[in-house]
């Protein structure tokens, strides 16, 4: 019995692999034994089965020009910079994926391959493609879309338009490191991540913060001093040369605790730099200069510190007086020897306003008020003494004898102070003395003649008539002698 049974078994596993065999080899026959791909196969998640080789291969073509078409943008804050992938250089390292693709189901005995085909249809087996950029392309790229990003810091601006102020913000500056951006958006690109869509960076860079903001400039909106001089009797190069100098200086802003020269503002002295010729001192007299007049805008400009109570750090009074102040009130400039210079020693930035009409120079000097309203200055100019010019006579051929000409009337010297008052609720309260100055005294110059007069027609006649009468007598004397004898 147990013969018969095992017989039996036997029997059924003999006609069992019998006809797994006819199966398989019925399978093979229809499906295996193909010229194209076998079902359930992708690349890159694109569906190659049932396809030859070279329809698989157009495929992917088709599949990488269309990547190369998408979008890289680059990113820095709410800028942004785009361009197509290809210029990535983009390209498939494993260029073989369809090679791949084609040798699946095709290994082993036919069991095996018939099993394993099975197996693909109802799994599916998808092949990654992998993808790499050029360096040298991208960091290129990189670094020339990312310039247009980078910007040096820019300190807010005030300026002073139709009688208000303006201010135009300040620009951070920005740095981008272009090799870590560079490596960044490869590692994206040729990461397996990568969901082979439009590509953005926000790219990593550094901030330069500007060093003076919009918000402090903002407080400058109060007059803290104002000068005015006129120059409507100069001469038409000294009027150019002292609006010259006014335009020059205006728009100076100082921040708290920096310093400003008149003349590094101004200089140098010459045509080129907008200045005509025009009278200046030189010792002790007035003679032609490139810049002539250009004392008269310090000095409106000094008044106009004063008046601010700013620090004045240097200062000093011309050699002879000038008019269109009072004595003390003056500030020279004489290449570096003399200069103007002061300080902003309050808590907040000033404005310098330099204005002209044709006829006077304003100076106004704006910032934030800090001082009591019950509160007011004036400045009073002190005359310590006085020297009267002496007289200086010079000879003269050209002039005759017992006559004289005044060649310069000569200047009074002087020694003054300025004193600033200080006054509360209008009443004084302290005096400050500010500076002292001395002027010096010019000789009067008076020329006289040295030339003798010359003689007279009626002189000649007489000499001559007085002389032949000498002679007639001197001959008739000798006559009259001669007789005697």
């Amino acid at each position: 019995m147990k013969k018969k049974i095992g017989l039996l078994l036997l029997f059924i596993v003999i006609a069992g692999l019998a006809g797994f065999g006819a199966y398989s080899w019925n399978y093979y026959s229809q499906y295996i034994n193909v010229d194209t791909i076998y079902p359930g196969v992708s690349i890159q998640g694109m569906d190659v089965g049932g396809l030859s080789r070279e329809e698989a291969d157009q495929k992917v073509e088709d599949y990488l020009t269309q990547l190369s078409e998408k979008t890289v943008t680059l990113q820095v804050g709410e800028k942004e910079k785009s361009f197509p992938l290809e210029r990535l250089g983009l390209t498939c390292v494993n260029e073989d994926a369809v090679e791949q693709a084609e040798k699946l189901g095709r290994e082993g005995n036919i069991i095996k391959r018939v099993l394993e085909v099975q197996a693909i249809a109802a799994r599916g087996r998808n092949i990654p493609l992998e993808f790499s950029v050029d360096k040298d392309k991208t960091e290129k790229i990189v670094e020339k879309k990312g310039k247009s990003f980078e910007t040096e810091k820019k300190d807010a601006q005030l300026s002073r338009k139709d009688g208000e102020f303006v201010i135009e913000n300040e620009v951070d500056g920005i740095a981008v490191d272009f090799q870590a951006n560079a490596e960044k958006l490869m590692e994206m690109v040729e990461s397996a991540d990568w969901n082979q869509q439009d590509v953005r960076l926000e790219m990593t860079y550094e901030t330069d913060p500007a060093e003076h903001t919009a918000e402090e400039l903002s407080a400058v909106q109060d007059k803290l001093g104002t000068f005015t001089t006129s120059y409507a009797d100069s001469s038409e190069g000294r009027s150019i040369n002292v609006e010259n100098g006014a335009s020059l200086i205006n728009g100076t802003l100082l921040y708290p605790g920096e310093s400003m020269s008149v003349y590094d503002k101004v200089a140098p002295f010459n045509s080129e730099n907008g200045y005509r010729l025009a009278g200046s001192y030189e010792n002790g007299t007035t003679v032609q200069t490139y810049g002539g007049g250009i004392c008269q805008v310090s000095t409106t400009l000094y008044n106009a510190v004063l008046r601010a109570e700013l620090e004045v750090t240097e200062r000093q009074n011309h050699s002879m007086t000038v008019s269109y102040v009072e004595l003390s009130e003056d500030a020279a400039i004489a290449g570096t020897e003399k200069d103007l210079k002061f300080k902003n020693n309050l808590d907040n930035p000033i404005y310098i306003e330099g204005k002209t009409d044709g006829s006077n120079i304003t100076f106004t000097i704006y910032g934030k008020e800090y001082r009591n309203k019950n509160r007011s200055i004036e400045f009073v100019s002190e005359t310590t003494s006085t020297r009267p010019p002496s007289e200086k006579t010079v000879k003269d051929s050209s002039l005759e004898q017992g006559k004289t000409e005044v060649e310069s009337s000569g200047r009074t010297g002087y020694t003054a102070k300025l004193w600033k008052v200080i006054y509360k609720n209008g009443e004084e309260k302290e005096r400050v003395q500010i500076n002292s100055s001395s002027y010096m005294s010019v000789p009067k110059v008076v020329r006289v003649g040295t030339k003798k007069p010359a003689a007279s027609k009626e002189n000649e006649k007489s000499t001559k008539k007085n002389k032949k009468d000498t002679k007639k007598n001197s001959s008739n004397n000798n006559k009259k002698s001669k007789k005697k004898k």
